[in-house]
Parts: structure tokens; C-alpha cells; sequence
């Protein structure tokens, strides 16, 4: 039997739900301490007992006492055997009396050596299944070099003519003490010829700390009631990036007891999420849901008899709440970019600072704070996101500026729920005239205020519509108020439709529409068709595509469309190599055609070679073979591919701080190899390589037989030793023994029972790659038997 628990209740197909992890589940029983049995004996005896709780064996047998009758038992002991022992005081001598504590009777079986306990739910500590805190696993450290590019040709003739050559390139070293790095454009073409950098900065992160150190060009956090901007300067963050296997917002924990071993399974919306094994007793599921929003929860027990009982529980999850006691930082200190991608060395004169700090209350709420300051700037709010249970999130910030000493104020206030069949946004921001930040000094747009208001619903089950309004006024927008709706539908498995219709109250005749249909073609090709209507002009465009396979080959794709006033036609293809994509097109729009070539991938140096790849963004791997060609390479038990001439393979797009499974396949190497290992474990730094050498070498040695003077096999077992190396076998039957290394001529010595003897091994290099069978060769005695 079983039992699920809600505080303050006891029932069969109960269940709680709560944030976070309960300290202590509550009591199913109130059973009150069984009587201690009667005395058996005076001494002392000292036992090594198999532990036996509720009828389920604990493993690895235990450190016990019999005392006057009585069990006694070290503290530790019984947490290990998963009893709460925490509000029991052991006596002087650090043992426990089983008999003392509440909710625990104890038997002494000597027959099978076991401590048989009884043991109440509420002494039972909760089993913890689902999800656990994943280990950091030991960053692999790799040196080299990446140079990553994108270049693109392009020429036009026609009403507009010319031609032009561009490169955005990006130039990465990288150590086991960070990676520097320098990205920037080049352009040539009709009045143009420059070189514009864009970020320059060196990073070091470490995963285990969560911890990340920018200097150079980098980007300010910001919340969702601040801006971020563009400076040169330190920052120092915490960086949850590091680590996307951890769950940062609070998990929902749900809690139960089993009274024999059961087999338990989560669902959510009917998708489940984890299966497991129970032993009896309380137990705790923490299981990341697959889902953002509202949903259901779904906890099946089912016993050893097939019995089963579900329960269903509501929850809601949002990813911007941080699970309670986590906190998240950012603090910047530079200054201001300007101009960018236009000019190279373009900062204020000026330093700015910012800092951003999150803190999660509770599993419920989070607070946020933001603070600003420049030369004549003083800004600073807080914020807070709270969870409502299952009816969503309430956010709320307030923020202050001071420039120049006239002040200005913000507020936000905002509400998010999202459901499986209904979902709901609002978010109403506001600031006055005279409010000012950072990114204000920038050049940025300064706005007085954003409303926003979508609602989304499910029709059916492959249908959906939305209606939003946005009200927004700003220095480089101006006013607009525009609404929208918009109706999406999926037709049988191979067909989807999509409109929407839109309309600015705040501009005369700025409305419009379109509807369009989408089909997929199988082999991962699609068309699809639009036609839209803008201002009285209507636009019909049609498309069809096939995008290279990730694993490398042929895309193409096609357009053509028409307007009142312009038409379109383009045509395409590209091809995704192991070093590379490639792609051309050319389009006529109006009285122009254009041409165009592009070329990206990347050059990686490291260990001493060059190779080609395509675009490296994060981490990487250069396997080494130790120059052994064509040998296959896996990743996650996948062939990735082989190893070139030189006894290399690049493998691209490994995750950064996590274990990547890398291997070879020995069943394709010659006979004569000699493998170090055929599987490794890396994880390459964030953006850089590792270096994956799996030690192949060539056997030059032989399989030789030996004789003593009478010509009779040396006796087996036997310890044959090449003089030169000390390099030793074992004689095996018929006098055989085997030396992975031989020189042209070896000096052996051989010593076992009865036998000391000395012999010379000549030997061809050139046959190693056949493994020579070699002798039989005699061996003179040194000593008499």
C-alpha cells in the first residue's frame, strides 16, 4: 500500500505541492515509541547487523550494540538508513538507544544478523528523487587560435551598378586564462575602403563560481524596466550561461509516502517527465516541467501488485523568479561607445557605472535592484516579480534620475499569465520628463511611456488567435497606438495558414493586412504564399526553400513577388561542408540584378596544424590520433567523421562546461596499433578548444618463440627482458612471448623456474605492420639449474 500527503491530512491519493524543499514532511502516524523488549542479557555485545526498514534491506551492513536486551546504534548510522535522528540527543558516549526514539521499534533478528526496524512515516527521511544539482565537471583547458569569417561579394548592374567586397572577421586566442578576442568589418567597394572594428575585450569565466570577468567592449545587463548600452570598460558578473544544465527558478516539489516499494511517474500536460523507483516511505520528486505558465501535474504510483493511484496537481511555473537564496549579479564600470560599427575609437571622455542585482526572496519572490551614475547623472530603482500561485506573475519596479539637478521618475507595472488554452500579458510603463539613464546619453531614444496588452487563446486543438495593443511615445518614434490581430492554423500535417490585420489610431490611413499559406514539400523543403495589403498597395510574394542538412549538403532556395511599384525575384543555393557554407544567389529588383558570393567558416590553429571549419561559435574539439589517417571519430556514439592525413579531425559545436563524449572506432584500425584509450570525456572552456588525444602508436615488435641448447620451449611463465629498455613479457606455451618494441637487435634475458638464459633477437622494422612470428631462437644458459 501507499499513501500520498497534503499537510495537515492523511489519505491514500493525496499529494502536496509546494516551492522549494520541505525541511521536514509531516506526520502521517503519531504512532508514539514502541515498548522496549524484555532484557536478554547484562554485557555489552557488539553486532554488525543488515538494517531492515518497513521491510525494504538498506544495503550495507551496520555497526550495532546489544545492551542489556536493547539495540544501540551510532546516530549516523541511522540517517544513512534514511531515519530522522535529528531532535534525538545520543548519550555521552555518542550511541543512540533505539528504544528512546519516537516512532522507531526495533528487533534483533540473530538468525539472519539483521536489525529489523518499524519505522513511522514522519521519522523517515524523504527520499529524494528527480532532479539533482549536476556536478561542474572539470573544465579541459586548451591553447590556439580561431579566426572566424564571413565574406561576401556582391555585384549589381542594371539602374544601379557597382561592386562591392566585404568581411566581417573575428580573431580569437584562447588559454587555459581566458580568450581574447577582436572582431571587426571590412569594406570595399564604390567610395568605401575601411576597416572598422567593432569589440576587442579579453574574458575570463569560471563555471565552478558561476563567475565571469569582461575587460574591453562589452554590453551592460539590464532589466526588464532598464536599458543596456555599449561601453569599454571592466565587468564583472555572475553568469548563469556558464551553466545551462542548472535550474535557476523555483522547482516545484511534490512529496509523498509509499508504504511498500513502488514505481512512481510524473506527468505534465500529459508528457511524462520522470519515471522512477521508490523504496517505502516519504519521498520528495523536484522535476524541471518542460513547460512556462500554467499547466497540470499528473504524480502515478503504482505498487509491486499493479495497484495504482493518480493524483493531479495545478502549477505554474515562470523563469524569471529565482529559486529561493539565489542571487544574481552584474557591475560595469567604463565608458560610453559611440558611433558603433561606423567608428573604431569612439568613447565618451566621461565614466559611467552600472550595477544590477537580482535575489530570490523566496521561491515566490524576487527582488530586483538597478543603479546608474555618469558625471552628472544619478539614477537608481527597484523592482520586485511575484508569483501569484496558479493565476500568474505581478511585476512592479519605481526608479529615479537626477541629471543636472532636475529629477525624473519611472514606474512599471506589469501582469503575465500563460496558460495551456488562454494566455495573458499587460505591462504599462511610464516615465516623466525629466527622466534620464545611461543609455539616454548614448544617443538613445528617450520615451514617455509603453502600454502593452496581448491576449492569446487556443481554438481547438491546431488553431490559435491574438489580439494586441501597443501604445507607445518616444523621441525617435513618436506616437503610436496600434492594434493587431493575428490568427494562425495548422491544416492536416502538411499545411499551415496565418493572418493578421493591424491598425495605428494615432495615424490617419496607416493600416493594413496579410494572409498567407505554408506547405511543407517533405525532405525538409516548404512554399509558401503572401499577400499583403499596406497603405492601399497591395504585395503578393510566393517562396519555396530547402535548407542544407546540419550534417552538410545542398540547400536552395526561390522567391519572386510583385507590387504596385516594385518586382521581385531571387533564386539561390548553398552547401554546408565540414570546413565551411557556401552560398550564391542572385535577385532583380526593379532595374537592378545582383550577384552575389558568400563564404563563411573558420581557421583553427592549435597543436601545431591549420584546419578548416565552418563558423566556431562556442566550444570545439581537435582530435589527435597521433598522425593515424582515416580513423573514425564519434560523438555522443554518432560518426562525426574521420581523421585527415595528418591524424586530425575538428569536431565543432560542443557545449561549453559540460561532459562531451568523444571516441574512436578501433575495429578500423590496422593490427599493428597500440591504443592509449578508445573513449574521453571534455569539457572545452566557453569559446575555446580542447585538445582530444587519443594515443595511437604503431606495435614494432614481434611475437618470438625461445629454445633453451636441447632446443625444448623455455618454460612458460617464464620473465623474458629486452636488456636495452627493460621492457618485459611473460613466456607463454611452446617458449612464445611478445615485445610491443623491438630494436634491430636486442639483447634478451630470461628467468624463471630453472632457468636463467641470455639471447640475441634480430629484427626488421620493416615487418612490424604483418606481426612477424620470430625463432625459435636459442637461449644460452648464464647459470647452471
Amino acid at each position: 500500500m501507499f499513501a500520498l500527503s497534503v499537510i495537515g491530512q492523511s489519505a491514500v491519493a493525496q499529494i502536496d505541492i509546494t516551492g522549494g524543499s520541505p525541511a521536514a514532511l509531516p506526520s502521517l502516524t503519531g504512532n508514539a515509541p514502541s515498548p522496549a523488549g524484555p532484557s536478554t542479557a547484562a554485557a555489552t555485545e557488539s553486532l554488525v547487523l543488515e538494517i531492515v526498514v518497513n521491510g525494504t534491506s538498506q544495503g550495507e551492513p551496520s555497526n550495532f550494540e546489544l545492551r542489556g536486551g536493547e539495540l544501540y546504534a551510532e546516530p549516523q548510522s541511522l540517517t544513512n538508513a534514511g531515519i530522522r535522528v535529528d531532535d534525538v540527543k545520543p548519550g555521552a558516549d555518542g550511541w543512540v538507544a533505539l528504544a528512546s526514539i519516537p516512532g522507531v521499534h526495533a528487533t534483533y533478528v540473530a538468525r539472519t544478523q539483521q536489525a529489523v526496524l518499524e519505522v513511522a512515516t514522519d521519522r523517515q527521511v524523504a527520499q529524494q528523487i528527480g532532479y539533482r544539482v549536476p556536478a561542474v565537471p572539470k573544465a579541459t583547458p586548451g591553447t590556439g587560435f580561431v579566426l572566424n569569417y564571413d565574406a561576401t561579394y556582391q555585384r549589381s548592374s542594371g539602374e544601379a551598378h557597382g561592386d562591392q567586397f566585404g568581411v566581417w572577421s573575428e580573431q580569437r586566442l584562447f588559454s587555459p586564462f581566458g580568450v581574447f578576442d577582436n572582431t571587426g568589418t571590412y569594406l570595399n567597394g564604390t567610395d568605401i575602403n575601411r576597416y572598422t572594428r567593432l569589440d576587442t575585450n579579453w574574458t575570463y569565466t569560471d563555471a565552478t563560481k558561476l563567475f565571469s570577468l569582461t575587460v574591453g567592449d562589452a554590453i551592460s545587463e539590464s532589466l526588464a524596466w532598464s536599458r543596456s548600452v555599449r561601453f569599454g570598460g571592466i565587468q564583472i558578473r555572475r553568469d548563469f550561461a556558464l551553466r545551462p544544465d542548472l535550474i535557476t527558478f523555483p522547482l516545484p516539489m511534490f512529496t509523498g509516502a509509499a508504504a511498500v516499494p513502488s514505481a512512481v511517474d510524473l506527468y505534465i500536460n500529459g508528457l511524462r517527465q520522470y519515471s522512477g523507483n521508490v523504496a517505502p516511505g516519504p519521498f520528495q520528486i523536484a522535476q524541471a516541467p518542460s513547460l512556462t505558465g500554467a499547466g497540470v501535474a499528473q504524480v502515478v504510483v503504482t505498487d509491486a501488485l499493479g495497484r495504482r493511484v493518480t493524483t493531479s496537481v495545478p502549477l505554474y511555473v515562470d523563469t524569471r523568479l529565482l529559486a529561493k537564496g539565489l542571487f544574481d549579479y552584474s557591475v560595469e564600470l567604463g565608458f560610453l561607445r559611440n558611433d558603433y560599427t561606423l567608428r573604431s575609437w569612439s568613447y565618451d571622455s566621461s565614466p559611467v557605472f552600472s550595477g544590477t542585482f537580482d535575489y530570490g526572496l523566496s521561491d515566490r519572490l524576487t527582488l530586483q535592484a538597478h543603479a546608474e551614475a555618469a558625471k552628472d547623472l544619478r539614477n537608481g530603482g527597484a523592482g520586485a516579480v511575484l508569483a501569484l500561485g496558479n493565476r500568474g506573475t505581478l511585476s512592479a519596479a519605481v526608479a529615479g534620475s537626477n541629471e543636472n539637478g532636475k529629477s525624473g521618475a519611472l514606474a512599471s507595472l506589469g501582469y503575465q499569465y500563460i496558460g495551456p488554452r488562454f494566455s495573458l500579458n499587460l505591462q504599462g510603463t511610464r516615465a516623466t520628463s525629466g527622466y534620464r539613464d545611461i543609455a539616454s546619453l548614448s544617443g538613445a531614444s528617450t520615451f514617455e511611456h509603453l502600454y502593452q496588452a496581448t491576449a492569446s487563446v487556443a481554438l481547438y486543438r491546431t488553431q490559435s488567435a491574438s489580439v494586441s495593443y501597443i501604445d507607445s511615445k518616444d523621441t525617435f518614434s513618436g506616437h503610436a497606438r496600434v492594434v493587431t490581430l493575428a490568427f494562425n492554423a495548422q491544416l492536416g500535417t502538411r499545411l499551415s495558414l496565418f493572418a493578421s490585420v493591424f491598425r495605428d489610431f494615432s495615424q490617419t490611413k496607416v493600416y493594413g493586412g496579410s494572409v498567407g499559406l505554408t506547405m511543407s514539400l517533405g525532405g525538409n523543403a516548404s512554399a509558401s504564399a503572401t499577400v499583403s495589403q499596406s497603405g492601399g498597395h497591395t504585395t503578393a510574394d510566393v517562396s519555396a526553400s530547402r535548407p542544407a542538412d546540419f550534417s552538410g549538403g545542398w540547400g536552395w532556395a526561390v522567391q519572386g513577388g510583385a507590387g504596385a511599384d516594385y518586382r521581385h525575384a531571387f533564386a539561390g543555393a548553398n552547401y554546408r561542408a565540414s570546413f565551411g557554407d557556401f552560398q550564391a544567389t542572385a535577385q532583380r529588383f526593379n532595374g537592378t540584378t545582383t550577384g552575389t558570393l558568400q563564404a563563411a567558416g573558420a581557421l583553427v590553429a592549435m597543436d601545431g596544424t591549420v584546419l578548416a571549419s565552418r563558423s566556431l561559435g562556442d566550444g570545439f574539439a581537435l582530435v589527435s590520433t597521433d598522425g593515424v589517417a582515416r580513423v573514425p571519430v564519434l560523438q555522443e556514439n554518432r560518426v562525426v567523421g574521420v581523421t585527415n592525413r595528418d591524424g586530425y579531425l575538428l569536431v565543432p559545436d560542443l557545449s561549453s562546461y559540460q561532459r562531451n563524449q568523444l571516441a574512436i572506432d578501433p575495429l578500423a584500425l590496422p593490427a599493428d596499433t597500440m591504443i592509449d584509450k578508445t573513449q574521453m570525456d571534455v569539457a572545452p572552456q566557453r569559446r575555446a578548444g580542447v585538445l582530444a588525444r587519443f594515443g595511437l602508436s604503431r606495435y614494432r615488435g614481434a611475437s618470438v618463440s625461445f629454445v633453451d641448447a636441447d632446443g625444448n620451449a623455455i618454460p612458460p611463465g617464464s620473465v623474458a627482458t629486452v636488456t636495452d629498455t627493460g621492457a618485459s613479457a611473460v613466456v607463454g606455451y611452446d617458449g612464445v612471448a611478445f615485445f610491443e618494441q623491438l630494436s634491430t637487435m636486442n639483447a634478451v634475458s630470461i628467468h624463471g623456474k630453472n632457468i636463467d638464459c641470455a639471447a640475441e633477437v634480430a629484427f626488421d622494422p620493416s615487418t612490424a605492420r604483418t606481426m612477424p612470428q620470430l625463432g625459435p631462437i636459442a637461449c644460452r644458459a648464464t647459470r647452471k639449474p
